[in-house]
């Protein structure tokens, strides 16, 4: 049984997706799996009307206190999780993990994931060149443009040691398939 630590940052962007597919892996897949949420990422969950939807989804759901409550940061470090991942994360998660900023839950548990020699799995939300076609909260369609910061702040991102971006989101799927397999 795969154990994944999923967390989700503050942006409405493939979120219901990424609802739909923790309740896929589970049911499909016998996954274990805990979602964390930085104190924005709850505030987006409950703005767009996903927070029952998630709550039912999964079992195990933590909103941030502090950087290091709930404590994940350290069970991360240790191995504890066979997958981290972060999706969706919103630009500013981004531009704190790329500037060594870990003072939320997410950013912090990123951070201390890599001290320790694991792997964390980033899907940004703005890594489009293009403007992207999201979702309001009423469901009505929001055109964003992705900004240059963004994108610089996303090659920097790839860059990084200990860190995995996931350019598109059927790769998310892909890989955590990928790990069951492997893990065998």
């Amino acid at each position: 049984m795969l154990n994944l630590l999923w967390g989700i940052t503050g942006t409405g962007y493939v979120l219901q997706e990424s609802i739909e597919l923790m309740k896929e892996l589970q049911e499909d897949f016998n996954v274990k799996l805990t979602v964390i949420l930085s104190k924005e990422g709850a505030a987006v969950v409950k703005w767009y009307k996903k927070w029952l939807a998630l709550t039912e989804a999964v079992e195990k759901v933590k909103v941030e206190k502090t950087p290091n409550i709930p404590f994940y940061a350290g069970p991360l470090q240790l191995g504890k999780f066979d997958f981290f991942l972060c999706c969706p994360v919103s630009a500013n998660t981004v531009a704190k993990i790329v500037h060594g900023i870990a003072d939320t839950l997410i950013t912090n548990c990123v951070a201390q994931a890599i001290k320790g020699g694991q792997i964390a799995y980033i899907f940004p939300s703005d890594q489009d060149t293009e403007p992207i076609v999201t979702s309001r909260p009423d469901g009505s369609p929001l055109v964003l443009k992705i900004r240059d910061i963004e994108l610089e702040n996303n090659r920097k991102l790839k860059k990084m040691e200990g860190i995995h971006v996931i350019s598109d989101f059927i790769d998310v799927k892909r890989l955590i398939i990928q790990k069951i397999e492997g893990n065998r």
